[in-house]
């Protein structure tokens, strides 16, 4: 069975964002002196149940069901659609985020977030289920928890978030199959394409799957790239389909010649349909073309001393955003100008400094933890574990602050404070992004439609997602 982490890394961890430690390290990495991180415990579940033990919130009053507060703002996505590269269809620049409100789950929910859930409950139930990567296509949310996928309808008076796909826990990976039937193992990403299909990457199943017709009576999955059979899960010995070999997506291998805990991690995607995807186990960026065959091929290589966390395509460019242990970073990967006799050469470093980059957390001493990354179309939007979501240009400049606050404690708060009240809406420079301890290996996420900024995720493995009205 796949390990969770244990209880004092999770304390750790907690401390680190105490002191001004901000950067998880890499697997079985120890901290730097400055304490930049625990070990991130790749391809283990990281059970939201585990990691969510903050207690009570700061100053938020009472925890309570946020069912009672924003309700009313959650028909308002109706009209949206699938933004930007990163999720195709109609692209919708956005330079000011305005108003902030809570759109599912319950962030002042302080016990435990895993085990079986219900087929479907409201959007604002507890408990929450596990809010993750997600995604927006036409007027219906996408989320997954690592285990399964739910999505919820915008449009509807009363939505209820539900099911579709896979199951908590799961024991077999399978895929080429209604969506009912449907498992996965631990997920890692998960992402839009601009006709309307779903791709996520299974780390431990060793997978590319995507998902046609998502939550929809003809809803089906297929094997893309990767493990191509039902497979029961490998312990400690995963990802399934280890190796380093490129070709057709069925023959393809991720991870490295040895089942060391590493793999497919992250994705992104361009308007043709074409998925990207970094391999942790080797350092690669692959592509994962579109034709028949699902054709897989490397593009270039960041190296496994980087922790990339997260990748989107922009004007015919790969960008990635992680840490180092260290540093914050962004790279620039040009695939058409991949040579496989110098890897790394089309990979350009638009820059690496301990948060410097950006203009809440330079000096501090912490680092913005660059989480998750997006595009509008003409920029990049970023979300960090600091607990902001910034617009930022190809070079790597901040262009503005979209979302988050530093509050009166400044970057690293891990809870509400000033009778911060999470559950009504905000101006978005108001919006304190973060409660309770961070998931170092992901999140908060990022999804983009029609003028609208989702946020999910947070911290403790993800409680609520939040829509912002932007321009």
């Amino acid at each position: 069975m796949k390990s969770i982490w244990v209880f004092a890394s999770l304390l750790a961890v907690t401390a680190a964002w105490s002191s001004g430690a901000c950067a998880p390290a890499k697997d079985d990495e120890p901290a730097n002196d400055g304490g930049t991180g625990a070990t991130s415990g790749k391809g283990a579940s990281n059970q939201g149940g585990e990691a969510d033990t903050g207690g009570t919130s700061s100053g938020a009053g009472a925890p309570s069901s946020a069912g009672e507060a924003s309700g009313g703002e959650i028909g308002s996505g109706g009209e949206t659609s699938m933004g930007g590269e990163t999720g195709g269809g109609a692209v919708t620049p956005i330079e000011q985020c305005t108003t902030g409100s809570l759109l599912a789950g319950d962030p002042l929910w302080t016990d435990r977030l895993e085990g079986e859930k219900p087929a479907g409950q409201g959007v604002l139930d507890d408990p929450p289920i596990r809010n993750e990567a997600i995604a927006v296509i036409g007027s219906k949310v996408f989320v997954e928890t690592e285990f399964d996928l739910w999505s919820f309808d915008m449009s509807e008076a009363a939505p209820q978030i539900k099911r579709f796909a896979g199951s908590e826990p799961s024991t077999f990976i399978n895929a080429g199959v209604p969506c009912k039937d449907t498992r996965f193992l631990v997920m890692r990403d998960m992402t839009a394409t601009a006709d309307g299909k779903l791709v996520v990457a299974d780390y431990v199943g060793g997978a590319i799957i995507e998902i046609t017709d998502p939550a929809g009576p003809n809803c089906m999955s297929h094997w893309v790239a990767g493990t191509h059979a039902k497979t029961d899960d490998p312990g400690d010995d995963f990802p399934l389909s280890h190796g380093d070999h490129d070709g057709p997506g069925k023959d393809a291998l991720f991870g490295g010649t040895e089942p060391n805990g590493a793999g497919v991690h992250k994705l992104a995607v361009d308007p043709q349909g074409n998925i990207y995807t970094w391999d942790e186990g080797t350092g690669k960026v692959k592509k994962i073309a579109t034709d028949e065959d699902r054709t897989v091929s490397t593009i270039g290589k960041i190296g496994t001393d980087d922790n990339v966390m997260s990748l989107a395509f922009l004007k015919g460019k790969l960008y990635a955003v992680g840490v180092d242990g260290s540093n914050d970073f962004m790279l620039e990967v040009d695939p058409e100008a991949y040579d496989p006799d110098a890897p790394t050469a089309n990979v350009k470093e638009l820059f690496r400094n301990r948060g410097d980059q950006f203009p809440e957390i330079e000096g501090t001493g912490h680092q913005a933890i660059p989480s998750d990354l997006e595009s509008d179309g003409e920029a990049l939007i970023v979300s960090g574990q600091s607990q902001f979501v910034w617009r930022m240009s190809t070079d790597g400049t901040v262009l503005a602050t979209l979302a988050g606050s530093t509050g009166s404690r400044g970057p690293g708060r891990v809870e509400y404070e000033d009778d911060f009240n999470p559950t009504i809406p905000h101006p978005a420079d108001q919006w304190q992004l973060g409660f309770s301890l961070s998931n170092p290996d992901g999140g908060p996420w990022l999804a983009l439609a029609s003028g609208k900024l989702y946020w999910s995720g947070g911290f403790a493995t993800g409680k609520h997602i939040l829509q912002f009205t932007c321009k």
